[in-house]
């Protein structure tokens, strides 16, 4: 059985050109490399987020500017002259003798309607 001469400890792996790795040197330079990059991300995020909402908002005015034009267009389909117009059109008019019947029942017992629309008593 062969032994390895080793004074110290283990301190590292080699490395070409740089010698022995200290892991710990390693860490921290991967800490900093962290620290400096999560304002960055922050921002790119922060950037992406405020497009999304302008874009969300340009969406929405143009909504509610389709809502005004829909609004109008059941405004002015809703128009007596329009309705006028269209009943005219496929050949409505007004009545020329009204039928009026008159009811000689009287109704149920109990009015159903409030009593503040009934006739006043007869004294």
């Amino acid at each position: 059985m062969a032994a390895i001469n080793v004074r110290g400890g283990a301190r590292g792996l080699p490395v070409p050109f740089f010698g022995p790795v200290n892991w710990w040197i390693v860490a921290g330079l991967l800490v900093f490399a962290a620290g400096a990059l999560s304002p960055v991300l922050q921002h790119s995020t922060a950037t992406s987020r405020s497009f999304d909402m302008q874009q969300l908002q340009q969406e929405q005015v143009q909504l509610q500017s389709d809502i005004k034009i829909l609004e109008s267009d059941v405004a002015n389909l809703t128009s007596l002259a329009r309705i006028e117009q269209r009943a005219a059109a496929i050949g409505l008019g007004p009545g020329d003798d009204p039928i009026y019947i008159t009811v000689d029942v009287p109704g149920p017992a109990p009015a159903k309607i409030p009593s503040k629309y009934l006739p006043a008593p007869a004294p």
